[in-house]
């Protein structure tokens, strides 16, 4: 249940992130570039949830040995890793908003 469940979720924000969230707009260049770096970032971090599921399902049918036990070691580092870069994420979308608002308050001052 846990690996299905992982594997389409996986499909389902590697899905959603090619056809676009709502409500998202592209500004300028920079925002494209900002959006082209974080499909990337994502489209990684959903391969890597997908790969979760995966192992999950070999342990699942390997029945405990070492098979289960390697599986389920791989799944607890990979899922670190995706920990490590959601926070790079949320680091580099809060620098590009950061930027953003002082193009905007720049352009403000100068009208």
């Amino acid at each position: 249940m846990l690996a299905s469940t992982l594997i389409f979720f996986a499909c389902w924000l590697q899905w959603t992130e090619h056809r676009g969230w709502p409500h998202e707009d592209v500004d300028r260049d920079e925002d494209e570039s900002y959006l082209q770096r974080r499909k990337k970032s994502r489209s990684r971090v959903n391969l890597l949830i997908g790969i979760c599921g995966v192992l999950i399902l070999a342990a699942t049918i390997a029945g405990v040995g070492l098979v289960f036990a390697a599986a389920w070691t791989s799944v607890a580092l990979i899922l670190m890793v995706i920990v490590i870069l959601a926070g790079l994420d949320a680091y580099r979308t809060h620098r590009h908003h950061q930027e953003k608002m002082r193009q905007m308050r720049k352009r403000a001052t100068e009208d």
